[in-house]
């Protein structure tokens, strides 16, 4: 039987220091519906999103300035890969468990190279496949997280030299700045990464709805 966000699914304890409702407990039509997407779409529900969805409505509002943001609608501007170089970037220097190995994965998977995403998580200086937009959104980004007082209109001309309007640059810096907060949580709150991320078989280490 498919699991699905209106059957009873276990939340594993360890996901969490807080409270995490099992899903035929929540009560918002829109958060069962992103859990449900999740498990028909990639077979599981999102540790990170799980641990979240014990303040339904902030969760709710929260992927909806999130999910467009790294580009899950489909917009134009910053390319796929772009986005989760950004992404990768920002929670592998604040070693956000979940984050760095969720994005690192997914990043892995748009560049068709698994080790791509875990080079960069790791260092972006030394990983010489990045182009030129991507060396400079990487810089930027670490920037933003680290100091943003460091940022020079320098640093925007180079980007703009680079061909990105300053609507990609703008989209650049949100994403930064938001997944800095989502790796504060999810270190706040001791979220492991779901197994499926990091190549872990499940069933084995933490176990995952």
């Amino acid at each position: 039987m498919t699991a699905t966000a209106d059957a009873p699914v276990q939340a594993p304890a360890t996901i969490s220091r807080l409270a995490v409702p099992e899903l035929d407990e929540l009560r918002s039509p829109g958060v069962r519906g992103f859990f449900n997407r999740q498990l028909r779409d990639e077979g599981l529900t999102s540790n990170w999103f799980r641990a979240l969805s014990l303040n339904e409505g902030d969760l709710e509002r929260l992927n909806a300035y999130l999910l467009p943001l790294l580009g899950t609608d489909g917009r134009g501007g910053l390319s796929a890969r772009e986005r989760e170089v950004i992404a990768t970037v920002v929670s592998g220097e604040n070693r956000c468990a979940y984050c760095h190995t969720n994005h690192a994965n997914k990043l892995g998977k748009v560049a068709g190279d698994w080790s791509f995403g875990q080079r960069v998580a790791i260092d972006h200086h030394q990983v010489a496949e990045l182009t030129e937009r991507e060396r400079a959104l990487a810089d930027l980004a670490v920037a933003v997280n680290s100091d943003p007082q460091s940022i020079r209109d320098s640093d925007i001309v180079r980007l703009r030299d680079l061909g990105l309007d300053d609507h990609e640059i703008l989209e650049g810096i949100s994403i930064a700045a938001f997944i800095g907060a989502t790796n504060r949580i999810g270190i706040a709150l001791s979220v492991p990464p779901n197994p499926e991320y990091t190549g872990i078989p499940a069933g084995r280490g933490h176990t995952t709805a």
